[in-house]
């Protein structure tokens, strides 16, 4: 109810006004935007928290859809808000973080804000992808999570979860590792349409959102998002590729060799050294 409220008087104060906003009445409009996002944060991380607590469970995983919902709805009043940011002129908002140290603080968030500029829709368009987004992406990343924590995998006769079919991947006993390992193989080959259509459905629809913002590669929305340069991320990148030899194809042949075998097998991987403290 709190929440809702704010959002519904925040979009009465300010929709349609950020831009004759004075420099005190701007800094009041942001850290009014900022105290609405925290209580929403705290909300769906207390719901979320609870639901991938135990993601089997259909009381909790009706609880925590609900909220998703149900916060996608009281928030849709706050979407005018990062688009009148960007309709801002640079040189109004210059001057108004100038007049105002403490609005200034707030420069890098509205700079990473700003950084969406030419990739902004329609009003219309980015309160639809706003409404939409909680039977988008978010529902498939949800029936993937609800899949996986749902499988089991049998493991010289025993039924175990996937968390414990994973931990077996660092198991001492190589025999183990190697029953874990196929295990996991099967029972994902199993679901793999399921899987698929998860993985091609996401890619299709960030595909088409890109297409519509106009975004130059697949990777500049998250380029944005992380506030770093593509230029930087490539460089780390062909940084640890060229660094493959020296160090990971090193280092596997090395630890082939400490466990006292030819080559390493996929569920060699993880294995601990011989010297390795288990205790």
């Amino acid at each position: 109810v709190a929440l809702e409220k704010a959002c519904c008087t925040f979009a009465r104060d300010y929709e349609g006004r950020l831009a004759s906003l004075s420099p005190a009445k701007m800094l009041e409009c942001i850290e009014r935007y900022q105290q609405i996002d925290v209580l929403g944060g705290r909300i769906m991380s207390y719901a979320g928290l609870r639901y991938y607590q135990n993601t089997t469970d259909p009381v909790r995983g009706k609880a925590f859809g609900d909220m998703q919902a149900r916060i996608t709805e009281i928030t849709t009043p706050l979407v005018f808000f990062t688009l009148e940011i960007n309709r801002i002129e640079e040189a109004t908002l210059d001057a108004l973080l100038s007049e105002s140290p403490d609005l200034a603080r707030y420069r890098p968030v509205l700079d990473r804000i700003r950084a969406m500029r030419p990739y902004q829709l329609s009003d219309e368009l980015e309160k639809f992808l706003h409404d939409q987004s909680v039977v988008g992406a978010a529902a498939w990343n949800r029936l993937f999570d609800e899949t996986l924590a749902g499988l089991t995998f049998p493991v010289d006769g025993e039924e175990l979860s996937l968390e414990a079919t994973l931990n077996l991947l660092s198991d001492t006993d190589r025999s183990r590792r190697q029953a874990g390992a196929e295990a996991l193989a099967a029972v994902f080959a199993e679901h793999l349409a399921l899987f698929a259509r998860i993985t091609n459905t996401l890619a299709k629809e960030k595909e088409v959102e890109d297409r519509w913002r106009k975004l130059p590669t697949p990777q500049t929305a998250r380029h944005l998002s992380n506030d770093v340069e593509p230029e930087v991320v490539a460089a780390l990148r062909d940084a640890v590729v060229a660094a493959y030899p020296r160090l990971s194809h090193r280092y596997y042949a090395l630890k082939a060799k400490w466990l006292g075998l030819d080559r390493l097998q996929v569920w060699d991987r993880n294995a601990p050294l011989p010297r390795e403290d288990t205790r």
